[in-house]
C-alpha cells in the first residue's frame, strides 16, 4: 500500500491491505472510487471525465464506483 500525503514528495510505505484501510477509514471523509485507490474527500478540487485531479496526478474513477461517487458529488455540492 502505498500513501501519497499532501507536501511529502515521497510516498508512505505500508503493509495494510485496501480492504483493511477501508473499513478504518471514516466514510464521512474518505471512499474507495478504485480498486487502487481511496481518495480524501475533502482535497478534491476537480474532477474531468471519469476521474479525479489532484495537481498532476489524475485517479481513475471505476465503473462500479461511479453511481456512489456521482450521488456523494450530488449531494455535497449541488
Amino acid at each position: 500500500m502505498k500513501f501519497c500525503l499532501e507536501g511529502n514528495e515521497k510516498p508512505v510505505l505500508s503493509l495494510m491491505s485496501m480492504k483493511s484501510l477501508e473499513e478504518n477509514l471514516p466514510d464521512t471523509k474518505f471512499m474507495r472510487v478504485h480498486r487502487s485507490f481511496i481518495v480524501n474527500l475533502d482535497k478534491i478540487k476537480t474532477i474531468e471525465r471519469n476521474r479525479i485531479v489532484f495537481g498532476k496526478e489524475h485517479i481513475p474513477i471505476a465503473e462500479n464506483y461511479k453511481e456512489k461517487f456521482q450521488k456523494l458529488v450530488n449531494e455535497r455540492f449541488f
